[in-house]
């Protein structure tokens, strides 16, 4: 039985050629690169998402670009110190 579900899709001849192209190119079926390329969409959707959201939050409390980039810094540093900190034995 099959877990996927098969959908129709349609695009204009010259980027149906370009999707072969490169599924050919890579070694992949169309279906795995366009799975890919709907997985990166989302990824793309959700960072911008994170970037307006962080963008409201940052003008609320009139934080400027050096504050933002300042307080992701140090919030990279911390979150290595806890990962370093739990990987030891």
């Amino acid at each position: 039985m099959r877990t996927a579900r098969v959908i129709s899709l349609s695009l204009p001849p010259e980027m149906e050629s370009e999707v072969q192209e490169v599924a050919t190119a890579e070694h992949r079926t169309v279906s795995e690169l366009l799975r890919e390329a709907f997985r990166q969409y989302l990824t793309n959707r959700d960072l911008a998402l994170i970037r307006k959201e962080g963008k409201k939050i940052a003008k609320r409390k009139k934080l400027k670009e050096d504050d933002v980039e300042r307080i992701v810094r140090a919030g990279k540093k911390s979150a290595n110190r806890h990962f370093v900190a739990a990987r030891r034995p």
